[in-house]
């Protein structure tokens, strides 16, 4: 009887990984990079030959990997903490994205590539791998730090900007120009369709959870959720999205029910299992000797890549009010790309507009990258505190201070009221004009020019059509961005007035750019970057008194209480008393053998030992708030506390690891059912049970008596034993031993 050769290839796939994967182990290094070595030990291009035949059966498998980890993650990983730092996140990751494609694009044209070839290495360059980061986290015990929640915020978006990334590839390799119909439509149909998987997962899926949970046993919650993953995971690729998206939004969306511990712990080994195979699958692409015959492209690429992620991802960060700490975390923990280049290069192949050496030097960049990851991550802590300790003082004091009044506008309602009304009415009118133009060039333009012929003077005609089409929503824009300019009012007017002025000049200059890369349907793109340039250029100037009393009110605003400081404070530590700021709230599970198991809050004395504070204890469906002093901890109870990264890193010590001394711990293997019979004039003769203390002294249970033909089961305590009773107990071999003994 023959076996099948998928089962074959997973004997082979799983017996080298666990080798490899063990010997990485022994030697301290990642174990994603031993599960890559296994796929290319096993791979077809592997001398003397391949070891796995059934390769698209594997490759189903490592998607399955994707998904379960990808679930997984989404179930720690609660889409409200996005949302607390969505801006910040949405930001950087488009600041990096627009500048990584622009690296990619360079670097291409500098290796002499062609522009289509460059255009994709810019693609391939913008987005990070989010399973191999996710995967290097989990390894290095640190997706619970205040810089990988932005991280994972900032894949979050990134997977969402890959999918418009894609389309226009698409569209600019298909139609050999830029398509804003299909861009935009795809936009805008990314936002309903994800947003209608929040409205209706958030309604309806964790209150359906509970209830399998609170009727049905966890094979039932098992099969529950993985039906509920796998369901939104077809129905978004249907819709032509990731299926990693899909699993990670329903994991996000079970992880606001109550039985979002539960569903983690039984889908671990799971997603163990997949994972391991998605990593072996990738080293399983990678030909040793196409990277061997393009090596110094890929140490080059490999250079832009990591510097230029590291650099652009850090200073998206701090733009966005993140702490210098947190930023070049960030930065050092996406200096990585992965699976989406690997989507990107095959798509350029499967249109055959691509060369065919990009897919090979992009896998090698990749594997470098993956393996640089975890010790990027190491790193970053050390070496951001050496950033730290070298920096001049008043740099330092200004960044930090920039982060605080970032906070400041977070917090002012009133504020944030105005920008939100500016914002919408803002984005409204941007919509409308882009929506007018894309129409326009889709088909205006073509009426006109079927009739008359591609001529300068149609598209210009066209254009000027489309701009007074247009003109309401335009004017209704630039009357936005002046109202917000001109609103303020109360005490602080000028103050507040002078303070927008930079954000004022932002919008206005992406509202020209915007309608310069609208333009890029009707006219030459050096035609619309001259006129763009020289529009931005003037309203530099027009503004530029207005920007100059900005620069003064930041400067009297920041700068001179930096000087301040520095006369009172010249230590190099002056800013450390603003570190319990970056605390975040973080969940914990305490370990049955943690020191603090069963112990009162008052005894464990955590505040006190470590300082973070225990906000919320998660008892099974029993939520208590604002725990008392005299709450005892319990095994198995979820923590939601407030900690910076240090205490949380004492903390854990106290909380999720057992104790490292178990030499008073008896094993439950050493406990037994023992009878004991009683001797006449023994000195537990004529004793109550109470008055021996079998229980406190011996640690045993007493759970029954024979008396001649009677037999008392579960005695009371008042029960007074006789000579000649038997009695039954349960306890230790010793302390039963010592009983024995003192009985005789």
């Amino acid at each position: 009887m023959e076996i099948a050769p998928l089962i074959r290839d997973l004997a082979v796939i799983l017996c080298v990984a666990g080798l490899v994967s063990l010997l990485f182990h022994k030697i301290r290094q990642p174990v994603v990079l031993g599960y890559i070595l296994a796929g290319m030990i096993v791979g077809p291009n592997t001398p003397p030959f391949p070891l796995v035949k059934d390769i698209p059966s594997i490759q189903t498998w490592a998607e399955l990997g994707v998904i379960f980890l990808m679930f997984s993650l989404g179930l720690e990983f609660s889409f409200r903490k996005l949302a607390a730092v969505g801006f910040s996140a949405a930001l950087t990751a488009c600041f990096e994205v627009v500048i990584m494609i622009a690296l990619g694009f360079a670097t291409g044209r500098i290796l002499g590539w062609s522009t289509v070839d460059s255009i994709f290495l810019g693609a391939m360059l913008s987005i990070s791998s989010t399973t191999i980061i996710i995967r290097a986290l989990d390894e290095l015990k640190l997706k619970t730090r205040r810089f990988a929640e932005m991280i994972f915020a900032v894949l979050i978006v990134e997977d969402l900007v890959a999918i418009l990334v894609l389309v226009g590839l698409s569209t600019f390799v298909i139609e050999k120009s830029f398509s804003g119909l299909l861009l935009l439509t795809s936009a805008f149909k990314l936002i309903l369709v994800v947003g209608g998987w929040f409205l209706a997962g958030y309604l309806i899926v964790p209150r359906f959870v509970r209830y399998v949970g609170l009727a049905g046993s966890n094979e039932m919650l098992t099969l529950i959720s993985v039906g509920l993953c796998l369901a939104l995971v077809v129905f978004a690729t249907t819709l032509q999205y990731s299926s990693a998206l899909g699993a990670f939004i329903m994991g996000s969306i079970l992880a606001e029910s109550t039985e979002s511990q539960r569903i983690e712990e039984r889908l671990e080994s799971l997603r163990d299992l997949f994972s391991a195979i998605f990593f072996v699958s990738i080293g399983m692409l990678i030909n040793p000797k196409t990277i061997f015959d393009n090596f110094g492209a890929i140490v080059l690429i490999t250079l832009v890549t990591v510097v230029g992620k590291v650099l652009t991802t850090t200073l998206g960060s701090l733009i966005t009010g993140q702490t210098l700490r947190t930023s070049l975390q960030v930065g050092f923990g996406l200096a990585q790309i992965g699976e989406f280049s690997f989507i990107i290069a095959g798509l350029g192949q499967s249109l055959e507009v691509t060369s065919s050496f990009l897919y090979p030097i992009g896998v090698g960049v990749s594997l470098i990258t993956t393996f640089l990851t975890p010790y990027m991550i190491r790193i970053s802590h050390d070496s951001t505190i050496l950033l730290e300790d070298r920096i001049p003082l008043k740099i330092k004091a200004a960044l930090d201070q920039y982060a605080t009044w970032i906070r400041e506008r977070q917090v002012d309602r009133e504020q944030k009221k105005e920008f939100r009304q500016f914002i919408g009415q803002w984005l409204i009118n941007l919509l409308s004009i882009s929506l007018v133009f894309v129409l326009s060039t889709n088909y205006i333009l073509p009426f006109f020019e079927d009739r008359f012929g591609p001529r300068l003077w149609i598209a210009a005609a066209s254009w000027t059509f489309t701009v007074v089409l247009a003109s309401p929503f335009i004017w209704g824009m630039w009357a936005a961005i002046h109202r917000y300019s001109s609103s303020a009012s109360g005490p602080s007017e000028i103050a507040r007035k002078t303070a927008r002025v930079g954000v004022v000049l932002f919008f206005r200059l992406t509202s020209v750019i915007w309608l310069g890369a609208l333009s890029l349907g009707f006219f030459p793109p050096r035609y619309i970057i001259f006129v763009v340039g020289f529009v931005a250029i003037g309203l530099v100037g027009l503004f530029y008194r207005q920007i100059e009393v900005f620069y003064r009110w930041f400067e009297d605003r920041f700068l001179s209480t930096f000087e301040m400081n520095i006369k009172t404070k010249s230590t190099p530590n002056v800013l450390r008393h603003l570190a319990p700021w970056d605390a975040h709230l973080v969940r914990i599970k305490v370990h049955p053998n943690s020191e603090i198991c069963n112990q009162s809050l008052k005894q464990a004395k955590i505040r006190s030992r470590v300082g973070l504070n225990i906000v919320i204890i998660q008892r099974g469906i029993k939520t208590i708030v604002a725990p008392t002093p005299d709450e005892v901890l319990l095994s198995g109870d979820e923590l939601l506390v407030l900690a910076t990264d240090e205490q949380l890193d004492a903390a854990k010590a106290l909380i999720e690891y057992p104790q490292h001394d178990f030499s008073h711990v008896k094993a439950i293997s050493e406990y037994s059912l023992k009878p004991l019979r009683v001797p006449v004039n023994s000195p537990f003769d004529g004793k109550s049970i109470r008055t021996l203390g079998i229980g406190e002294i011996y640690k045993a249970i007493l759970v029954g008596i024979e008396r001649g033909d009677q037999r008392i089961m579960n005695p009371e305590s008042e029960f007074m034993i006789r000579g000649g009773d038997i009695l039954w107990l349960v306890g230790n071999h010793s302390q039963l031993q010592r009983l024995l003994s003192e009985l005789e």
